[in-house]
């Protein structure tokens, strides 16, 4: 990463300006849907900036916010349309737009991501390192459940292909309950009682139509025909049905949300690694806030 004094930029009508004093990441180049559709553009150009490293000089009143996916917001001038930056609920930094920063900011792009979404109307010229989804050096972070997920792929499989055929949405939560268990004198959380209690709670809170399986500590539920707002508020609900179960077991109750919508899915019935990929991102994300 490379620090140069003195960044600025501004949206395109020149309303919202801005100043950077930090260290910026190296550029990135992402290819998915979101970016696609949000730029109008094969790809947006961006680059991590510390949280205290920017500082708007005028206009942050005009700025808006579209939620692109579940705790991802997407932030531009109400007035021009001009992406600034993009912000997750968990993250320290900003995710911020090359496009708007005036003059040399000092740093080179370093990689192309999701690139198994590439435009087809656009070729890839340069010699940077691509990748089909998220750089190598994040895969840990979401790989370690992957393994164990066989027993959903095909139910996945199944529901992005009844998706892409009727142009709707397919939503996936992953719950785990973890934590140091408090002495009890109910039964251990892995045998069957107090499973049986969760997978319970989770049944009636959902339709007929979802579905639930079992991964080990690890309960995944396929929601077919659910989009982002109704599975934010289906989190809710389990999470409140779960309070008694988790507080006499004194363990903690993590669940990741994900949702692909038809632009976001392959023609051949979808792209089921991603959305189980992003599941488990918002999943561990949890685990480390806590």
């Amino acid at each position: 990463m490379k620090r140069v004094d003195n960044i600025s930029g501004s949206c395109l009508c020149g309303q919202v300006r801005y100043e950077i004093s930090a260290t910026m990441g190296p550029i990135t180049h992402c290819h998915c849907p979101s970016c696609q559709k949000a730029h109008a553009s094969a790809f947006s150009s961006i680059s991590a900036v510390p949280i205290d490293g920017l500082k708007f000089t005028a206009g942050e009143k005009l700025l808006k916010y579209y939620e692109s996916s579940v705790g991802k917001k997407r932030y531009f001038c109400s007035h021009c349309g001009s992406q600034i930056y993009a912000k997750r609920d968990d993250q320290e930094h900003y995710i911020f737009r090359m496009g708007t920063i005036d003059g040399d900011p000092g740093i080179r792009p370093a990689q192309h991501i999701f690139t198994s979404y590439k435009a087809p109307w656009y070729n890839i010229h340069d010699d940077i390192a691509e990748y089909s989804t998220w750089p190598e050096k994040d895969a840990g972070v979401c790989s370690g459940l992957s393994k164990n997920y066989q027993p959903l792929f095909e139910d996945v499989r199944s529901a992005l292909h009844h998706a892409v055929r009727k142009g709707t949405v397919t939503s996936l939560l992953l719950l785990e309950i973890s934590g140091e268990r408090k002495q009890s004198n109910r039964a251990p959380l892995h045998d069957g009682f107090c499973m049986t209690d969760i997978k319970t709670q989770i049944r009636k809170n959902i339709r007929d139509s979802d579905s639930i399986t079992l991964l080990d500590s690890i309960y995944a539920v396929l929601l077919p025909y659910t989009d982002n707002g109704a599975a934010i508020i289906l989190v809710e609900r389990i999470r409140n049905a779960m309070k008694e179960v988790t507080q006499q077991s004194g363990l903690d109750l993590y669940i990741g949300a994900a949702t692909l919508h038809p632009d976001q899915m392959n023609r051949d019935g979808g792209d089921i690694g991603h959305l189980i990929t992003m599941a488990e991102n918002a999943l561990s994300t949890q685990k480390l806030d806590r």
